[in-house]
């Protein structure tokens, strides 16, 4: 019996390692670190950017894991939708430019400048779809 329940622990902590190497491997691979690092000018100090996805992993499996509430009542669960939200933002942004979605629709579009401006209303389309969606 004993020997059942430390495989099952052995092969559940072994699936997990595989998947969020997984995750890791497609964010890496996406190039969406070294990207925000050149965006922002701040590519002296992109371990901090390595290490702070590291830490998110950890600690949001931390939580799932143990299903602790969110400190620091509803200022902790608005920084926590706050920095998912930029999580999926930086990941659909990295998805969008590997695949050179941007690029060939302004080129169809024969639009020249303001492309900044689509860019923005792209992402504020999608924030008023996600509180609509939230809300209603």
């Amino acid at each position: 019996m004993i020997w059942q329940v430390f495989w099952q622990v052995v092969m559940g902590l072994c699936a997990g390692a595989f998947v969020a190497a997984g995750l890791f491997t497609f964010i890496v691979s996406l190039g969406i670190v070294t990207r925000l690092a050149q965006v922002t000018r701040t590519a002296a100090y992109i371990h901090y950017f390595e290490n702070s996805f590291i830490a998110g992993g950890i600690v949001g499996n931390l939580f799932w894991l143990y299903q602790r509430t969110i400190p620091l009542g509803s200022v902790g669960l608005g920084l926590l939708g706050l920095f998912g939200g930029i999580f999926t933002g930086c990941l659909v942004g990295a998805v969008a430019e590997i695949l050179n979605a941007f690029p060939i629709f302004f080129r169809r579009m024969d639009l020249k400048a303001g492309t900044a401006l689509v860019v923005a209303a792209l992402a504020g389309g999608k924030l008023v779809g996600v509180l609509c969606s939230y809300f209603f």
